[in-house]
């Protein structure tokens, strides 16, 4: 029973309640739909299967937040300023409208951080330009 109850609270946590019965039967090939129908071993399968994947997706958003952060800390080194880490978040919560960093979605995440990467090669495009310029004009004088 206490396996059981594991698995409510796992479908509950991923937001999955209302699709219970389908996940059950897509499980068990179609075999069964219910939760009670479930042999102990089944259960247990069940409970591990959807930990991992609570794992997997927890790794996954944890490594998107690295790589936005590391994309805008980039942006600043570029422009020569040093930042606090609480001032980078800010910049993406800010840039995503949300109030709290780990509320920022997935989906969200990966176009920022490919909007910071692009603002990198405009910040090390620019830079060249101007430095041509320079050189140009101190070869002229």
């Amino acid at each position: 029973m206490a396996t059981l109850r594991k698995l409510m609270t796992l479908l509950s946590k991923e937001g999955l309640v209302e699709e219970r019965a389908a996940i059950i039967a897509q499980f068990t090939n179609g075999e069964k739909t219910s939760a009670r129908e479930l042999n102990a071993t089944e259960l247990d399968t069940l409970c591990t299967f959807l930990e991992n994947h609570t794992i997997k997706q927890k790794n996954d958003l944890d490594k998107k937040r690295k790589r936005l952060i590391a994309s805008i800390f980039g942006v600043f080194k570029l422009a020569n300023r040093k930042v606090s880490m609480d001032y980078v978040k800010a910049i993406a919560c800010r840039a995503a409208k949300e109030k709290n960093f780990n509320q920022i979605p997935p989906a969200r995440l990966d176009s920022l951080y490919n909007a910071f990467l692009n603002a990198q090669k405009d910040l090390t495009f620019s830079k060249r330009l101007v430095e041509g310029f320079i050189n140009e004009q101190i070869s002229y004088n």
